[in-house]
């Protein structure tokens, strides 16, 4: 009885080895698939985002910002939003979004503000665009986004309510999420998350109802700044440092 048991043991330790053998072969297999479509779905973002660069109208950044919110077509919206990364980061790159600052003017809207929403816009119509280059283009701009890492902390950690559903639909067609997935957090706002600067607001009002600050650069700022943003309803302040004198303010 002692004998049957442990050849049982061991039959059953030999079908599981098997069995777990055939399952990581499987494994293997699919994601070294997934990384050569990776290859080539990068080869044809590369081609697309060159077409989408051409093809957009001949308009200054903050024109062709405000023009995202229009009704235009997937395709144009993609061009445009890439027009406008190409123009406001620094060599196109996303990853290098605390370089951008300063202000459209006179409008008085945070440059690094629309650089975001280019990023956004870009990466959701992409992922709904009938390309075989288009998620793969959309996955790169939000993962070289996130290796910034006060982007990945105001904007992906606390990201706008269109975010989970652009990276759902990517990974839903890429299959390939980035290694420790997609930067998740809770939900504040929506775009566009540029706004012009509007009225008065006291520091203590600021604080109160939690708004993120900006500095004279109009990026947020882990301290006071000039500027009080208030991402659920969609407005930007200047911050009046004085008493509270009646400082224009309606939330």
């Amino acid at each position: 009885m002692v004998m049957l048991r442990k050849i049982f043991i061991a039959v059953a330790l030999l079908l599981a080895t098997a069995l777990c053998g055939a399952a990581y072969a499987d494994w293997i297999d699919t994601y070294s698939a997934r990384y050569k479509a990776m290859e080539e779905g990068e080869r044809q973002a590369f081609a697309l985002k060159e077409a989408l660069l051409a093809e957009a109208p001949d308009l200054k950044p903050y024109e062709l910002w405000r023009s995202l919110w229009s009704d235009l077509s997937l395709r144009e919206k993609a061009s445009r939003a890439m027009a406008v990364i190409e123009a406001l980061y620094p060599e196109g790159d996303p990853s290098r979004w605390e370089e951008v600052g300063g202000f459209f003017l006179p409008q008085e809207v945070p440059k690094s503000l629309v650089a975001l929403d280019a990023v956004f816009v870009a990466a959701q119509s992409l992922a709904q665009l009938d390309d075989e280059g288009s998620p793969w283009l959309a996955r790169s701009l939000l993962i070289d986004l996130s290796r910034s890492r006060r982007a990945r902390h105001h904007f992906m950690r606390k990201a706008p309510k269109e975010y989970p559903s652009i990276v759902r639909a990517i990974d839903a067609v890429t299959g390939l999420p980035p290694v420790g997935g997609w930067p998740m957090g809770e939900i504040e706002g929506e775009l566009p998350l540029a706004r012009p600067v509007h009225g008065w607001i006291t520091i203590a009002t600021a604080m109160s109802e939690e708004m993120l600050f900006l500095d004279a650069s109009g990026r947020p700022t882990g301290s006071h700044g000039p500027y009080a943003w208030d991402r659920r309803r969609g407005r930007i302040y200047n911050v009046n440092f004085g008493r509270d004198d009646g400082a224009e303010w309606d939330g």
